[in-house]
């Protein structure tokens, strides 16, 4: 019997989809997002390292920078190890085919290698997915691990389904099924980033992992509730939930300015209590031209600082129907 994810559209996963691919069609190809190497650059750092904070890493988003630079940084020998294979991992995106189980392999080869005993290859033993120490989902038996992955493969490549949905369905099920010892986090998210840059290629920099971390207790719950009730409709909604968090600050840029606006909010959001200089170095632009930015933000209302100069933070606001993000 071919595998069949359990799955019904709702409305409001309909109403995502339409919003999403609204938010794509304004990702204009002469955007910094489609053009520029180095806000790309930054978007991959962002990516490795929050999918990689999910999973417990301890090295700060500088010290993430400074690894994918080259340059030697202290910390635990681990921590660093898994940076450099991050990195690794998404530059194969570019020569992957998402419906290739031998692919899928060959990246949790280079994301666990020297990590895991066993990388590249399936599990022998059980295990399930957890939150801390709180059990989400007992992983499929070992000995059907590679039956249901090579049936889950099968109905990705045959599925009449939007790429946008099975996306996120495929992620569900992968980590349901949780097929390696280690490693299934970040290797589902970034086959998740894989397969969303097939349907449109300038998905492959947009930071999904950066909105995931940000609701990282919400990503838990949705895997939860859709075990729970057999079927994957949470975790669809809040992937798509995370998807247009992650593609709003770029959707809209049709300006060097409006980039540098967007460039800012998304700063801001993620480094709640960075500074107006640590803009300006993030930007590389004058203090007083960063200044203005923020100036700005403010009298549009999107940004706002709380609290005292010092010891505040910063809260980014989106308007209209989509609500406003709080780190």
């Amino acid at each position: 019997m071919a595998y069949e994810p359990s799955f019904e559209r709702t409305d409001v996963i309909d109403a995502l989809c339409m919003e999403i691919a609204e938010l794509v069609g304004m990702l204009s190809p002469q955007a910094p997002l489609s053009t520029s190497p180095t806000l790309r650059r930054e978007l991959r750092i962002q990516t490795i390292y929050s999918s990689l904070v999910i999973e417990g890493n301890r090295l700060d988003e500088r010290a993430v920078s400074a690894i994918i630079d080259g340059k030697r940084v202290l910390g635990d020998r681990r921590d660093i190890l898994e940076v450099e294979n991050a990195r690794a991992a998404y530059d194969l995106i570019p020569e992957l085919d998402p419906h290739s189980l031998a692919d899928l392999l060959r990246v949790h080869r280079v994301m666990m290698g020297g990590l895991v005993p066993d990388a590249g290859r399936f599990r022998s033993g059980n295990v399930g997915v957890f939150n801390g120490d709180a059990l989400i989902h007992a992983g499929t038996p070992a000995a059907y691990v590679p039956e249901v992955m090579g049936g889950l493969f099968e109905w990705l490549r045959t599925t009449r389904m939007h790429p946008l949905l099975a996306s996120c369905v495929f992620h569900v099920e992968f980590e349901f099924c949780h097929p390696f010892s280690d490693g299934n986090g970040r290797t589902g998210r970034l086959w998740h980033t894989l397969l969303l840059s097939r349907w449109r290629p300038v998905l492959a920099w947009v930071p999904i992992e950066s909105a995931i971390r940000r609701r990282q207790a919400d990503y838990y719950e949705a895997l939860a509730l859709s075990g729970a009730n057999g079927s994957c409709e949470s975790f669809v909604e809040f992937m798509l939930e995370a998807i247009r968090e992650a593609i709003l600050p770029y959707a809209r840029p049709e300006s060097a300015a409006d980039a540098e606006r967007a460039r800012a909010l998304a700063f801001f959001r993620d480094n709640t209590r960075s500074t107006v200089a640590q803009l300006a170095q993030h930007l590389g632009c004058s203090k007083r031209s960063a200044e203005r930015t923020v100036a700005q933000l403010k009298e549009e209302g999107v940004l706002e600082r709380r609290g005292s100069p010092r010891s505040g933070v910063w809260v980014v606001h989106v308007s209209g129907n989509q609500g406003h993000f709080q780190k």
